[in-house]
């Protein structure tokens, strides 16, 4: 340990395991693919989906609903950078959208721009 981890441990005390949870909800939320709701995310922390909402309601200030659907439209955005040819449905659908008129809508409301525009923005071509 270092000097001022024992120095902060000495003044605060050691984290708790549950302090710690929070931290592995995000960083699960925001690179898991495979967790696509909330369910998952509990089942991959190993806690109930009332804990994951009260720990993401605590201590991060976002839902874990809004934390997974935020990964999802950045994947989104890396498959239309990687593939520009790939029509907008696929690649809703393969993001888990229903359909391709909600998926613009959540992506234009988190990257500022539809879809269709991102694509062809510069830099975002292949």
């Amino acid at each position: 340990m270092t000097r001022l981890s024992a120095w902060v441990t000495a003044r605060v005390g050691s984290v708790s395991d549950e302090a710690r949870l929070p931290n592995s909800l995000a960083e699960m939320a925001g690179s898991n693919s495979s967790v696509v709701t909330v369910g998952d995310l509990a089942a991959a922390l190993n806690v109930s989906t009332r804990t994951v909402h009260r720990l993401a309601a605590q201590y991060i200030g976002l839902t874990p609903h809004a934390l997974i659907r935020r990964r999802r439209l950045q994947e989104a955005a890396e498959h239309i950078r990687s593939e520009p040819e790939a029509s907008l449905s696929s690649v809703a659908a393969a993001h888990g959208f229903s359909d391709q008129a909600h998926f613009a809508r959540k992506f234009q409301r988190f990257l500022g721009q539809t879809p269709r525009e991102y694509r062809g923005a510069p830099g975002h071509h292949s």
